[in-house]
């Protein structure tokens, strides 16, 4: 982050912003975000305002750099205050009521592993390889979303459990963006022919998987849609369409690959393919997991690194000696003999 222009902007974005912003405080501030990306973050606080929006600054010195004029980043910059200041007015007492607060509770995924440092002072709950955290939605428009993370000092204020914060949001989710599971064929046709896909997840009949398709599970929103695998019965009722295990791949934190189980795929190819999509073609911001995990239909348990379970693969020994004793002929009893 190049400091020349991190001072000039703190120095000099006044004299872009409206008169009431004359004698706001300017500050600059180092802030850990998802994957543990440190990003350099502007805050224009009002005089009498608690809570500001955060401005960062990276991809405009990116484009300063690059040879925008600085004076058309400064514009930017207090385009940007204005905007999002009218879009997201804060008062900061009504987070202070977890009834007023409840109704805009979002759960939202990320890897433990690569989150370390973005995790620490926030409550969270393990789900399998990966971890649900939570966010309050304080707006939602066609411009997108703009939330703030619950810490634990939050939770203790409210005077609520680790898992009434885990159940609250799980009960009202599907209500505010129903779970989706669609044919990926269907949502690459959907950009070409303008056509809708199917939401698979409703439907009553076993899917037909004869030639092992590739499921999108999302949200209807198609924003932070990986959480939808944490809400209750949803990986269960995936099994009972498909009527087979499946790998789950972490494609971003909007969406979950499904891949039904044939038994012809190989666990370390499935893994390199997720990094270098994730490596390539997956924002940093988007940016979910490494981790391909497996679902057993059997013990109902998400796992990483299975192809299959002990009891999951005993199960299917179990099943195929009962076939075999059912298609190999029985030798007659010698009682049965008759000369």
């Amino acid at each position: 982050m190049n400091q020349n222009f991190v001072e000039y902007v703190k120095s000099h974005i006044k004299e872009y912003l409206p008169m009431e912003y004359q004698n706001a405080v300017i500050s600059i501030n180092e802030v850990t975000k998802s994957n543990d990306r440190m990003l350099t973050g502007l805050t224009i606080l009002l005089p009498g305002e608690r809570a500001a929006p955060t401005i960062y600054l990276e991809a405009l010195a990116e484009q300063v750099e690059r040879g925008m004029p600085l004076d058309t980043a400064m514009k930017q910059i207090a385009q940007i205050q204005l905007e999002n200041y009218n879009r997201v007015p804060l008062d900061i007492s009504m987070l202070e009521n977890y009834e007023a607060v409840r109704p805009m509770l979002a759960v939202q995924m990320c890897d433990p592993e690569t989150n370390q440092e973005y995790l620490k002072g926030k409550p969270y709950t393990s789900c399998g390889e990966l971890a649900a955290y939570y966010r309050i939605q304080v707006a939602a428009d066609e411009e997108g979303t703009a939330s703030v993370a619950v810490t634990e000092s939050m939770m203790q204020m409210w005077g609520i459990t680790k898992e009434q914060l885990h159940k609250d949001p799980m009960q009202t989710a599907n209500a505010r963006s129903p779970v989706c599971l669609y044919d990926m064929e269907e949502v690459m046709a959907e950009s070409i022919f303008s056509v809708k896909p199917e939401n698979l997840f409703n439907q009553e009949e076993p899917l037909d998987i004869g030639f092992v398709p590739i499921y999108i599970l999302t949200n209807q929103e198609k924003l932070n849609g990986a959480s939808v695998s944490v809400q209750e019965g949803v990986l269960e009722k995936v099994a009972e369409l498909l009527g087979i295990n499946f790998y789950v791949l972490p494609s971003s934190i909007h969406e979950l690959l499904i891949l039904p189980d044939n038994g012809s795929m190989q666990l370390s190819e499935l893994e390199a393919m997720v990094r270098e999509v994730n490596a390539t073609q997956v924002a940093p911001e988007d940016r979910l997991s490494d981790k391909v995990q497996y679902y057993d239909r059997e013990t109902k348990l998400l796992q990483r690194g299975q192809e299959k379970s002990v009891l999951g693969r005993l199960s299917d020994k179990k099943a195929q000696l009962q076939q075999a004793d059912q298609t190999i002929p029985k030798q007659p009893n010698r009682s049965e003999v008759s000369l």
